[in-house]
């Protein structure tokens, strides 16, 4: 497929919008603009992403226009399955001025906490591994980020379309330790640490924000781990890892 370079959007959404902390914003873009090539190649090569990409594949079969939120300019799947991609994302400015996109791509510069009005009836929407990274200054301000983003989603989907997430999950025991420490390991990340703070949910967690969003028919499916995945941007053996991928299909009435 031909492929064609990224164009300055027309409108762009506030770098400010949504309720996304300044700091959890400068320390996405920072991480995810120097490591975009090398991301790119982690997904494109970890056994665990590319069974990501196999799952994310099925269900975009028969879509016909799809808003992708937050992707970084890095596709987590075949991007010739669909019609027509808008990708959205906050930092579409800095990208590499190599980066380059499939003919069926339109990018948008934009904040998933508040889409661009101009970007609406979609039929299906999809945020992988995009919700943990939705940092807030405090725990409650993270779960009142992602259910915005959902709620957006929901406002862009034509009816009878549906929202895919994919998702990075953790069991009930390591979210309670994590959103406990939160104040504190925030602090530690952003001062000695490239990767941005995250705060990761549990499966029930995802499910519940999704219909508080407006969402019916919610299912969610594990996907199986390989032998390697990505944590604050390390390949590391599977096992060492609460960790679990988790697709979520949600569909708007």
């Amino acid at each position: 497929m031909m492929e064609r370079p990224a164009e300055a959007p027309e409108e762009v959404a506030p770098a400010d919008s949504g309720r996304q902390s300044p700091m959890s914003v400068s320390k996405n873009a920072d991480f995810f603009l120097e490591k975009h090539d090398s991301y790119k190649e982690s997904i494109e090569s970890i056994d665990t992403y590319v069974t990501i990409s196999n799952v994310i594949g099925t269900e975009l079969l028969g879509v016909k226009r799809l808003l992708d939120v937050g992707n970084g300019g890095v596709f987590d799947y075949d991007t010739s399955l669909v019609r027509e991609i808008v990708g959205l994302d906050l930092f579409l400015d800095r990208l590499p001025s190599s980066a380059r996109f499939p003919d069926n791509v339109t990018m948008v510069q934009g904040d998933g906490l508040d889409i661009p009005r101009p970007l609406q009836d979609f039929d299906c929407v999809l945020m992988v591994m995009l919700i943990h990274h939705l940092i807030g200054s405090d725990v409650k301000k993270c779960f009142e980020n992602a259910l915005r983003a959902f709620g957006e989603a929901h406002r862009v989907l034509l009816s009878g379309g549906k929202l895919v997430v994919m998702e990075s999950c953790v069991p009930r025991w390591f979210f309670e330790f994590e959103s406990r420490s939160f104040s504190l390991s925030s602090r530690i990340v952003e001062r000695l640490f490239k990767h941005p703070p995250v705060l990761q949910y549990t499966a029930d967690q995802v499910v519940d924000l999704l219909r508080s969003a407006g969402f019916s028919r919610v299912s969610q499916q594990i996907v199986q781990k390989g032998r390697f995945v990505l944590q604050f941007g390390v390949k590391v053996p599977a096992f060492l890892t609460p960790v679990q991928p988790v697709l979520f299909v949600a569909q708007k009435e």
